[in-house]
């Protein structure tokens, strides 16, 4: 039965079902992510979402085509971090939620749904990418309301709005689009067919093409280029011929190996499990019903495959974290294939539902885990701030920011990384040497002294506060 063929009843029917299921993953993705709710981690090229400073990702728009992004920057208000995380993980429960709803219908309990929603939430990917959770926000808003839309519209609608959707998203995240083809591809009330595949799939095709016109298109109007020109941060080794695109092939099998790696994160055994779990699932799957399984597993290779069309064409190596989408479709195969298990009983019914239970448990401690990595970073950032206190004075930091180990743990990559912390913390003007020596020219010459490895010394100045760390570089083996 369509969804445009449900009675009121039968609508009202699902609503506790459906609301449960959303404030459950979300209840369950904030307690797995700890101390990120209180404090979360921001890496410095996120700081002017955060901060509303659309000088700092103007230059995306021309290299990446992230319109949508663009126009959150220009927003009047800011709001903190802690409530900018909030929303972005809701968004996220949202969409996870909706995809358990949408995949299992009226099959499988509650439980199920949830499991099948938090799976996908805590995926490592997933973690990963909300560290940019500030500049996120709109795109993934966008990802959170077609999602609500599938769970309240018919199969037809849906589809039609793709063309409406997979443009905007795309100018959020590149592989945003394929969260919603996800959407569509594993939707439970679907008359499949290869004749329906090959329609959907041309349509999102067709829009994501159309995505692409359209960034070109502001591209050319703003920037005066139609395209989107390679960064050169991104030090692209264009194919020129066969040769050269081999060459940047065999970089397919390092992120196929590093994306295994980090969805079991860094456990081997499990991410040996979970290759093993996504041949056995299709297969169960595929045996009562060969297109559900071919459905999910095209869009995992749609989506894999764009992903390797750009490593081939350009020589970049992808980050894994856009591999989210892949991950999400995995977990409804496992899902459906524990359902079907668990109806004949018995020991298949124990088994199968023990392991998605596990692998629930196990995925919300790995994510607190992981979250922990960035406790120290911003604990020692907040006592510098304290330190430092209120004020109008600009404060100069001294040394290097690599000499904090901290630093180390929490992968801080630039110096505008404290740069920008201590600057949302005070509300000052914050100056690092490193990046502006010149600007340290005048400073006291026992101020630019060393300090020994790991130490911070906070001085309060007449006109100004300086803050010391060590000329040195600290090590993780240290």
């Amino acid at each position: 039965m369509s969804d445009a063929s449900l009675s009121i009843g039968d609508r009202l029917s699902r609503v506790p079902v459906f609301t449960a299921t959303i404030v459950l993953t979300y209840l369950g993705l904030l307690l797995s992510l700890g101390m990120q709710v209180l404090d979360p981690m921001v890496r410095h090229d996120d700081f002017p979402a955060l901060l509303a400073e659309p000088a700092g990702f103007y230059t995306k728009t021309l290299y990446e085509g992230r319109w949508i992004n663009y126009l959150w920057h220009l927003r009047e208000v800011v709001t903190p971090s802690w409530f900018n995380y909030l929303v972005y993980q809701f968004f996220w429960a949202v969409f996870a939620a909706c995809l358990a709803v949408t995949t299992l219908g009226r099959k499988g309990e509650l439980w199920h749904k949830v499991a099948l929603a938090l799976l996908v939430a805590l995926g490592p990917s997933a973690l990963m990418i909300s560290l940019w959770y500030n500049t996120l926000v709109p795109g993934m808003g966008l990802v959170a309301l077609y999602a609500w839309l599938s769970t309240q519209l018919s199969e037809r609608t849906m589809r039609r709005l793709l063309l409406l959707f997979v443009p905007l998203t795309l100018m959020a995240y590149t592989t945003y689009p394929l969260y919603l083809l996800a959407l569509c591809l594993a939707r439970a009330e679907t008359r499949r067919s290869f004749r329906d595949l090959a329609g959907v799939m041309a349509l999102f095709i067709g829009s994501f093409a159309l995505g692409m016109v359209l960034m070109f298109a502001l591209n050319y109007f703003e920037h005066g280029i139609f395209g989107i020109p390679m960064a050169p941060w991104r030090n692209a080794t264009l194919a020129h011929d066969f040769a050269s695109a081999l060459e940047n092939a065999k970089r397919i099998g390092i992120f196929l190996r590093l994306s295994a790696w980090v969805q079991g994160f860094g456990f081997i055994p499990m991410s040996i499990a979970h290759v093993l779990l996504l041949v056995a699932a299709a297969v169960v799957v595929g045996k009562r019903d060969p297109w559900r399984a071919i459905y999910i597993l095209a869009g995992i290779t749609a989506g894999l495959g764009l992903i390797f069309i750009q490593t081939v064409k350009t020589g970049i190596f992808l980050p894994v974290r856009v591999n989210g989408f892949a991950w999400a479709q995995y977990v409804v195969l496992l899902t459906l294939m524990v359902i079907q298990l668990s109806e004949k009983g018995g020991l298949s019914k124990r088994m199968s539902s023990n392991l998605l239970r596990f692998f629930v448990m196990a995925y919300m401690a790995g994510t607190f885990q992981q979250a922990l990595v960035f406790a120290g970073w911003q604990k020692q950032t907040r006592e510098m701030a304290a330190d430092i206190g209120p004020g109008v004075e600009p404060v100069f930091v001294t040394g290097t920011y690599l000499s904090l180990l901290n630093a180390h743990h929490a992968a801080i990559q630039h110096s505008r990384g404290l740069r920008s912390r201590l600057t949302y913390l005070t509300g000052r003007m914050v100056i690092t040497c490193e990046e502006e020596p010149e600007e340290c020219a005048d400073l006291p010459a026992d101020m630019l002294e060393d300090l020994p490895l790991g130490e911070i010394e906070v001085h309060h100045l007449a006109d100004k506060v300086i803050v010391r760390l060590s000329k040195q570089e600290a090590s993780l083996t240290e």
